[in-house]
């Protein structure tokens, strides 16, 4: 689940970057995601948090709606040298338990037939409740389509009988190019297109009233928008950010057959 929200961020960054040109990550942005990141990290499991949503929440939650929008500013944060993407939302599994929910979104070998964004998936290893797994990630938009593989580490906490969370981490971020073709190959870093230079993704999972609060955050850093185009593909990057997270929830909520109410 965790890391499949890394894919919600491609799409926008798709359009947002339609040039074609090589983009490379400076030591200030990337230090700018990594400050950002830690205080979102700490933030999010901070025991205080844990507890989950508020009664009110989850009654709006229960009726079937899925809770989406910015995660900090206003969704797409200016960082020197780039763009810092955050995303958050919710949803309610009815009949759902921590334990079936757990169990689906540590079964990566499933996440191609449950997510369109993702085409292949692996497990590359595991330490307890570390996994490491590899993604491939295919999303478009605007003529353009972007491929890519993510090697993400995944740690799962379970803090007690109703409540977990887990932390994905991209640790590499490679585009792919001529995709099933027999010249099938990974750009260099550096003469990639900057769709997704970073990525992490913060899950909250809460059993009350007869199902699973599912509460997610999703991190993203890219290059920054062309700066002629930049007033006419922000709000367009801004509603596809939120629709992108607002499915991949819905998806994860239909795998577990937790569908909307009539």
């Amino acid at each position: 689940m965790t890391s499949r929200a890394t894919s919600t961020l491609v799409i926008c960054l798709a359009v947002a970057t339609a040039p074609v040109i090589a983009a490379e990550l400076e030591e200030r942005t990337r230090q700018a995601y990594d400050a950002y990141a830690a205080r979102t990290r700490r933030a999010f499991v901070d025991p205080a948090t844990l507890r989950g949503a508020d009664a009110a929440r989850v009654n709006r939650l229960r009726t079937g709606a899925i809770i989406a929008g910015a995660g900090g500013g206003d969704g797409i944060i200016d960082v020197p040298g780039g763009l810092l993407h955050h995303w958050a939302g919710a949803i309610f599994v009815p009949g759902a338990t921590l334990d079936t929910v757990l169990a689906l979104a540590q079964r990566y070998s499933t996440y191609p037939s449950i997510y369109e964004s993702v085409t292949a998936a692996r497990v590359l290893g595991r330490e307890g409740d570390t996994h490491r797994i590899l993604l491939r990630l295919r999303e478009g938009g605007g003529g353009i389509t972007a491929v890519l593989d993510v090697s993400s580490t995944v740690r799962y906490v379970r803090v007690d009988a109703r409540h977990a969370y887990s932390v994905s981490e991209a640790t590499e971020i490679r585009e792919v190019t001529d995709v099933g073709r027999s010249n099938e190959r990974h750009l260099p870093p550096g003469e990639d297109r900057g769709y997704l230079w970073r990525a992490s993704a913060f899950t909250r999972y809460t059993e009350r009233d007869g199902g699973v609060v599912v509460e997610l955050d999703t991190l993203g850093l890219s290059r920054g928008f062309p700066p002629l185009l930049g007033w006419v593909i922000e709000p367009v990057a801004r509603r596809i950010g939120r629709k992108s997270v607002e499915g991949s929830l819905r998806e994860f909520r239909d795998a577990l057959g937790g569908r909307t109410p009539a």
